[in-house]
């Protein structure tokens, strides 16, 4: 193994000098580098067992095809010493920490940020899966969070694979479809797309969908159990034609309460996921379904005026019930987008281009072209335009519309209608 003070060489020619330790697992450790330049970066050295051929051609393509997207760990380069090796990829910003911590409350994220966090990673891995890789291993292990924004990143790339390369592992244990699970199929993009499902779920409900009363009757939890719950007898625990495994009062306390606060759009592709997409993994969600259905939970999120919480519109409530403090709330103004998409118009509220634009896809990555700004003398909320281009507005009872200028904020009156250049939406009370 390598020692701090040590200097690596890589195949590009940059020398690596070798720094502290700052984790260990089954596969190596990580420490912390530097270059000449300055730039401190993280080194995966394996231990000993995997010190071979195909593993170092591996990596060796991944770092030929770059990363996916900045929200990955990449492999970067191949260091090596004495006949052994190793990679250098990005040092994690020491903000972002990992989901296990998150799912533990060890460390609070609001709503807004845990949807934006699952955005992300539905984002993070269409990118991965267009470049033709799949990650084989997803879990919430590999995922890191910075709890203020919801941005991501994704660790232990070295076990990406793809149709050139023989998947090196089959996954972690209660994120595997159940395919795998019964050794029936390799990790592919298919499987892939249930292994995040998995991780989204346990993102947002902060329980495994497939852990409820069946799995609370088992005393011993052993291989041949978790087969049975993941693989040959899966049942979703809010399987709307199956009530078998429902979550036990006491015992799975987190799903039974966020499955009723998030709006139905999630309700809906969780069920598509874990219902039909259980047993034909060609009826998965797309990641173009999971995008919309984020981003449309995303426009749902208001906070409540007396405590503060999150809570989710619904159409069907005129006055809703604060989840937290339990106290009667009034729906902040909404922006109805051509009729046909409702926009809760809360403090944190952004549009995106699939809010303004006529194009179908939703894409979660995108630079916000409006934003909820607050007058600088009065305790009042405008729409600010973040945009390139002029909007017009047409205020109640006038003919007249009057442009908003790049920069600008239009006042939130109810009745007002906005053009948006290709769109139009009107604000409603």
């Amino acid at each position: 193994m390598i020692k701090a003070g040590e200097r690596l060489d890589s195949e590009s020619g940059t020398p690596v000098a070798v720094g502290d330790v700052l984790g260990a697992g089954g596969q190596g450790e990580v420490r912390e580098g530097r270059t000449p330049d300055g730039r401190v970066v993280a080194i995966k050295w394996y231990l000993p067992p995997f010190q071979n051929d195909e593993l170092r051609r591996n990596i060796t393509y991944l770092v030929n095809e770059h990363a996916p997207s900045a929200k990955f760990l990449w492999p970067e380069d191949i260091v090596f010493k004495d006949g052994e090796f190793g990679y250098v990829m990005p040092l994690r910003p020491p903000d972002y920490v990992s989901l296990t911590r998150v799912l533990g409350r060890k460390v609070p994220m609001r709503f807004r940020q845990l949807v934006q966090a699952a955005g992300h990673t539905v984002s993070a891995f269409k990118a991965l899966q267009a470049k033709g890789l799949f990650y084989c291993d997803i879990s919430d292990a590999n995922l890191f969070v910075e709890p203020r924004t919801g941005d991501i990143l994704i660790c232990d790339n070295d076990n990406v694979g793809s149709s050139r390369t023989a998947p090196r592992v089959l996954g972690t244990p209660r994120f595997m479809a159940p395919e795998i699970v019964r050794n029936e199929k390799k990790p592919s993009a298919l499987t892939d797309s249930f292994s995040m499902a998995v991780l989204l779920f346990l993102l947002l409900m902060n329980d495994h969908p497939l852990q409820g009363e069946a799995e609370s009757r088992i005393h011993v939890f052993d291989a041949a159990a978790m087969r049975r719950i993941y693989g040959t007898q899966p049942v979703f625990i809010f399987d709307p034609h199956d009530a078998s495994n429902r979550p036990i009062p006491g015992v799975h306390v987190n799903a039974s309460i966020f499955w009723e606060l998030y709006p139905q759009a999630v309700r809906d592709i969780f069920t598509k996921v874990f219902t039909a997409g259980l047993a034909d993994p060609a009826r998965r969600p797309t990641f173009g379904e999971w995008e919309t259905a984020i981003s449309a939970t995303l426009d749902a999120i208001f906070a409540c005026p007396h405590c503060g919480r999150e809570n989710f519109y619904c159409s069907t409530r005129r006055v809703a019930t604060c989840w937290g403090c339990r106290k009667a709330m009034q729906v902040p103004m909404k922006l109805v987008i051509d009729g046909r998409r409702t926009v809760v118009l809360d403090r944190d509220t952004k549009l995106y281009a699939h809010h303004v634009n006529r194009r179908g896809d939703v894409v979660l990555t995108d630079p916000p072209l409006a934003e909820i700004s607050k007058h600088p003398t009065q305790d009042r909320y405008g729409l600010k335009n973040l945009s390139t281009l002029p909007w017009f507005v047409t205020l109640p009872g006038s003919q007249v519309a009057s442009p908003i200028a790049p920069g600008r904020s239009v006042a939130l009156v109810p009745g007002s209608q906005i053009e948006f250049n290709a769109v139009s939406a009107v604000v409603e009370q």
